[in-house]
């Protein structure tokens, strides 16, 4: 039985394009039990707790405090068990996804680069212990929106919640009831009229013209709705120019709500 894994494109892409880079690759179990040929790829292992991809490529790429780079899965956890939404299980734990077929480009790598100009800020993958260790191309997929936020059977609560991402203003929403995200946070559902209301409020905030309480650049996001898709943007200032990044698309559910900032946003419950 597979298991769906979600990503940011953002922090997927620089780890594959650092092992399509690198002059040499490390050998690992998974490659080896997979029977993958050595070449650029990246290697998923999954704990109790959450799920990683790093890149294979030699040298490796650290941080400065000496991690590792590896992009995390956003996933749920269950408050009253601790339980994690993971694919990790004691006896499978890593597997190799390839990035390049032979001498030529992978689909996956061609995946990934084309999602940068498409929209697609979410990548998937399917980990199912039936494949072994080798996740074929058929396994990921890069989408627009994040549409897994709970356990199918996992119930919702209205409450209001706020977050530093909208000013520190307080919305009404439905949340996950029993779960946060794996980071603690809360995960929303907002409907349509909170969503104008969140945009009118961001916009009075990017409008205010007191220099000396206005916000810095990208300090807070801009939303624009689009029909019925909500874009969300960051704003970048080099001084000389402003410029606009999307950096994610969020779709209405069956019921019409948005799940903004879900996984991506520090939501958190309004004191009462």
């Amino acid at each position: 039985m597979s298991y769906r894994l979600w990503f940011r494109l953002d922090d997927v892409l620089p780890l594959a394009e650092h092992a399509m880079a690198c002059p040499a690759h490390r050998i690992t179990g998974a490659q080896a039990r997979g029977l993958a040929p050595l070449a650029p790829g990246l290697i998923w292992t999954g704990t109790s707790r959450r799920d990683v991809l790093v890149s294979n490529g030699l040298p490796g790429w650290y941080s400065k405090s000496g991690d590792v780079h590896a992009a995390e899965a956003g996933t749920w956890r269950h408050i009253t068990t601790d339980r994690h939404g993971v694919a990790g299980r004691p006896d499978y734990f890593q597997a190799f996804l390839p990035l390049r077929a032979g001498q030529a480009l992978g689909p996956v790598i061609s995946m990934l680069r084309g999602a940068r100009h498409t929209g697609r800020h979410w990548v998937t993958v399917d980990i199912d212990p039936a494949d072994g260790h080798l996740i074929g191309p058929d396994r990921v997929r890069v989408v627009q929106h994040r549409d897994q936020l709970i356990p199918p059977d996992g119930g919702w609560a209205l409450a209001m919640v706020t977050s530093r991402a909208v000013a520190g203003r307080v919305y009404p929403a439905l949340v996950a009831d029993g779960y946060t995200s794996d980071a603690g946070y809360q995960l929303p559902r907002f409907d349509r009229a909170t969503v104008e209301q969140m945009i009118a409020d961001l916009d009075a905030v990017h409008a205010n013209p007191d220099r000396s309480t206005d916000p810095m650049p990208g300090e807070y996001p801009h939303l624009r709705l689009t029909g019925d898709v909500l874009v969300v943007f960051d704003e970048h200032d080099d001084g000389e120019h402003v410029t606009y990044r999307e950096t994610d698309r969020v779709h209405p559910d069956p019921e019409g709500r948005y799940p903004l900032g879900a996984y991506t946003w520090p939501w958190q419950l309004a004191a009462t």
